[in-house]
Order: structure tokens, then sequence, then C-alpha cells
């Protein structure tokens, strides 16, 4: 007689793309102003020559009983150096694999359920996968015990992520109880969140590569950088590195969610090369570590208006923000920077839709990101490991 298996088969590609980057809220603490670059046709003083994006496919692989389905994700990071006007691929270009689950909710339910399954035949699943991957747990990101330099620097490795509580190295609240078991949506929307928080780890863990073969080099990347209560942990840097890190970098975020009130009420009115600027520490508490918002660092922001659409001057279209570390930059020191970012708008991007938001740098990499992620039948080829 076949043995029951914990899992029921099954197959779907639930999302794809890039979670949202631009939900982390920032206390505003002033400097609020509007500036225009008006020398906008002389040459910045510098450019950027490292590009770094990122992507992702969420896929549903089957439903553990009762109705939990268990996900399987795959993020990929690409960095591109630019030389001599054209853009190369690095080897710091790299992929993970994310085994997303409530694990440890799932073993609490299986002590009173009576289905006739074990923990030890999830355990056995999750061996099953050591025939072609490295695996780790995520507790194996904190520095004291693999890290994540080590960890993202490997190829073919999956990380088992655990989505009953909050946290990666420190798991705090509840996100998934025995009750939610039967709530595939909200299980779903942890997985999702765990693999925003992953995929920014590992554009960090890129990040600080580049850096250091590359060094003095300025880097625009994609979405939000990452505060430093988050990566402290993972890739044991204290605060001096951290500053030292971002000194070059300039985060770019193509569609700002998170903007202050009285920037939001008056946006639309950006004209190229005018833009708000402001200064924030990120206060959002989403899937992090207990820290408090004076702990982090704080960041310059612009929202700049990148490109504008033709007839339509007031769109909304085309208006991007900028994220920086503060530091003792003067108001010209941001422009250089704001110049720098203008510089990128040509050449344009391939996709229609992509050119009044993204540099054709950033397009390009999230292309060659996507170049690198597994096939579908490769995934496919996951779901009877999980079986056994």
């Amino acid at each position: 007689m076949l043995k029951k298996s914990w899992i029921v088969p099954y197959f779907a590609l639930e999302e794809e793309g890039k979670p949202l980057y631009d939900q982390v809220d920032f206390s505003h603490e002033g400097g609020l102003s509007k500036e225009e670059v008006k020398d906008h046709k002389s040459p910045p003083p510098f450019s950027f020559n490292i590009f770094i994006d990122g992507t992702m496919r969420l896929y549903n692989v089957g439903l553990a009983q009762p109705y939990a389905p268990v996900f399987v994700a795959v993020v990929s990071v690409a960095v591109l150096r630019r030389k001599n006007r054209k853009l190369y691929n690095t080897s710091i270009s790299n992929s993970l694999t994310l085994l997303l689950f409530p694990f440890e909710t799932y073993r609490e339910y299986l002590q009173t359920a009576q289905i006739g399954v074990s923990y030890a035949d999830i355990e056995g699943s999750i061996n099953n996968f050591r025939r072609q991957f490295s695996v780790f747990r995520e507790q194996d990101l904190d520095y004291r015990k693999v890290g994540g330099r080590e960890i993202f620097r490997r190829p073919n490795v999956l990380l088992v992520c655990d989505t009953s509580k909050r946290g990666i190295v420190q798991k705090d609240h509840v996100l998934i109880s025995k009750e939610d078991l039967n709530n595939p949506k909200k299980i779903k929307e942890a997985a999702l969140a765990r693999v925003r928080y992953i995929m920014g780890l590992l554009e960090f863990g890129c990040l600080l590569s580049a850096s250091d073969r590359f060094s003095g080099s300025y880097i625009l990347k994609d979405g939000l950088i990452e505060r430093y209560s988050r990566v402290q942990s993972i890739f044991g840097i204290d605060r001096e590195t951290y500053q030292d890190l971002l000194k070059n970098v300039v985060g770019f975020i193509k569609y700002p969610r998170r903007i202050p009130p009285e920037v939001m009420a008056n946006m639309l009115h950006l004209k190229e090369y005018e833009y708000y600027r402001w200064t924030g520490r990120p206060e959002d508490e989403e899937e992090d570590t207990n820290s408090s918002p004076d702990m982090e660092e704080l960041f310059d922001f612009a929202l700049l208006r990148f490109r504008s659409l033709p007839r339509v001057p007031e769109a909304p279209v085309g208006i991007v923000k900028l994220q920086t570390l503060k530091t003792n930059q003067t108001t010209t020191n941001l422009k250089d920077i704001i110049k720098a970012v203008l510089q990128e708008r040509y050449p344009l991007p391939s996709n229609p839709k992509r050119i009044y938001s993204e540099p054709y740098p950033i397009s390009e990499a999230e292309k060659v990101a996507k170049a690198q992620l597994p096939s579908e039948a490769k995934i496919r080829g996951l779901v009877y490991a999980l079986i056994g």
C-alpha cells in the first residue's frame, strides 16, 4: 500500500515580476523643498557604471492538508557594468530558489490532526532537494552561522522559509496560525512578503560584492535601499561600513507610492528637471527585527519628473523617486546626483511601457535577471521532490 503524501501536487504560476518595493513608511524630518536643475545640459561630475535590478516568480506547487498552499519562488538579481558605453553582465549576478510554507504552524497542527501524516514526511521532502541544491534554512542567513555573504554567493541554493512568524533571523509575531491554514490568501500574502524581504537581501548582497570588486563606482539600483537594521545581522557589517558602502549608491523607484502629503498635493505640477526633496528615516516594522526609527539611517529623497508625457505635461507618468544616504552633502551635491540620473534618460528602453519611468540600463538589467530564472519545467520537477 502506498504511503499517504503530506502534499497534493499542483502547479500554477501565481506572481511574476517584482514585488512592490516602495511600501516602507518613512518619518519625514524636514528639509522639504522644490528645486530645479537649471544647468542640465552640462555634464555631471560623475556617471553611473554599475546597475542592479531583480525579478521573481512565485509558484503554487501543492496543497498541504487541509488546504494550505505550498509555494516555491525563484528570485534573480542582475548586476551590469558599463564600460566604454557598453553594458556587460558580471559574475556577481545570481539567483535563488525559495521554499515557502508555515512549517512551524503546520507541525503544531499535525500534533492533533488525524490525517495520517507526520512532520518527518515534510523533513524527508526537504532532504530530497539536497540532490540538486545546497539547502539552507532562514536562520543560516545569520552572519554568526553561515551568513548572507556566503549563501548568496553560492550557485544552486534553496532557502527553506518558514512563514509561520514574522522575521528571518529573529522570529517574533505570528503571521499564520492554525486557523489560517484554511486561508490560502493569507498564506500567499505571507509568502510574497517573505519573497520581497529575501529579494532585497539578495540585492544588497550583490551590492556588497559589486562595491568590493568595483571600488569607487557609482551604483544605480532599482528599488529602495535596504535599511541597516535588516542587513546588519545578515551580513555582519557595522554602521560605518554600511555608510561607506552607500555613499555612491542611489535607489531608483519607478513607481513611487510613499510620498509626503504636501508633495503629493503638488507633484503633478512638476516639470522636467524639477524635483521635490526631503529627508526621512524608515519606520516600517513589516518583516523586521525590533528597531525604532531613530536607530535607522537618515536618507535623502527626491521626487523627480524623469520624463514628460507629450501634450500632457501634468500626467503622473514619468515621476520617479530617488533615495540616497543622507550625509554632509550640500544641495549642490544632490543636484549632481539628479543630473547623473537624468543622463540615463537616453537611450530609450526597448519596451514602450518603460520609456517614461525607467532608465535604459535598469531595463536591460531586468532582462538579464529574467533570463537567469530557471525554466518552468525545472520548477515542475521540484513537485516530485516534495511528493518524495
